[in-house]
């Protein structure tokens, strides 16, 4: 049975690992490695999130994301929180909510509008238009093109299913004003990585998202340790020396931050496969900069 609400919210500690949607070279789904990479996240994670960005959902008809969804629901059998990415235009967020509800999921994220840039009423109204349609709890996702001002946020947590933002915005700044005005209500997620997490753990928070975890758990798992116990120069010391190098290629170029992770996949022995149009495969002397972290890693 999927959570309710306030137990999802409950929930969000720890790595909320991101999963890739393995394809075959043809581009058609890769349900057999999807099943294993979603069986390995709830190994590793906390909490597993198919279906964002990692997941490519802009690439996805709406049949695939609900196959995708479903098959990572039953993969996962109740072993973690499975919150499923939503998003693009309101009517389809709405619809893939309401399938996301159907299959079993247990939360939505919900994504940002499209193309559009909108005032806050705007907004208030997308995510309160996708979260009426289910009783699954919903988190707020922000990035750098679309920020959550305090008092939009403290109109959203007056509904009683958004429990959660994700920040993927990196502002601390910004984000210690969030923090006070709804984390009280809502649990804040460092959306940024492990890059950031030991300073978002100083300020109180509990979980940090992860694309890495699909190819290295045990580093994030150690960091995760380090966090827990209030280590966080031990785990700003572990992000350096293992993952660092790995950052700096996923910002080298657009698309970069899911075509590093689905080829580290693919080196590594996990079959991520390509990655669809619009993003194109990584050239060859990328890749091989990415084989000799992985070397050094001793991950090959």
């Amino acid at each position: 049975m999927a959570l309710t609400a306030q137990e999802l919210k409950s929930s969000l500690r720890g790595v909320v690992g991101f999963g890739v949607t393995p394809f075959h070279h043809d581009f058609t789904l890769n349900l057999e490695a999807l099943r294993q990479n979603a069986s390995s996240l709830a190994e590793s994670c906390q909490v597993v999130v198919p279906l964002a960005g990692n997941g490519e959902i802009y690439s996805l008809s709406p049949e695939e994301h609900r196959t995708v969804g479903r098959a990572v629901v039953e993969e996962v059998r109740g072993r973690k929180p499975v919150v499923v990415g939503v998003g693009l235009t309101a009517p389809l967020a709405a619809e893939l909510a309401r399938q996301a509800e159907a299959y079993g999921a247990d939360g939505i994220l919900m994504l940002p509008p499209y193309f559009v840039r909108a005032n806050d009423d705007g907004l208030f109204e997308y995510y309160r238009s996708i979260a009426s349609v289910t009783r699954l709890g919903a988190i707020l996702f922000q990035t750098p093109s679309v920020n959550f001002s305090p008092c939009l946020l403290r109109r959203l947590a007056d509904i009683p299913n958004i429990i959660g933002l994700k920040d993927e915005h990196g502002d601390l700044d910004q984000f210690v004003r969030q923090w006070a005005a709804v984390g009280n209500r809502m649990e804040l997620l460092c959306g940024v990585g492990e890059i950031l997490a030991p300073s978002y753990f100083a300020l109180g928070v509990q979980a940090f998202t992860s694309g890495l975890v699909n190819f290295m758990p045990a580093s994030c798992r150690k960091i995760l340790e380090h966090l827990v116990r209030r280590e966080f120069e031990a785990a700003a010391r572990l992000v350096e020396r293992d993952m660092l190098a790995i950052y700096d290629l996923r910002v080298k170029r657009p698309g970069y931050r899911t075509l590093v992770i689905k080829e580290a996949m693919n080196l590594c022995g996990l079959d991520a496969g390509p990655a669809r149009p619009p993003l194109a495969p990584l050239p060859d002397a990328d890749r091989e900069e990415l084989r000799s972290l992985l070397a050094r890693l001793g991950l090959l």
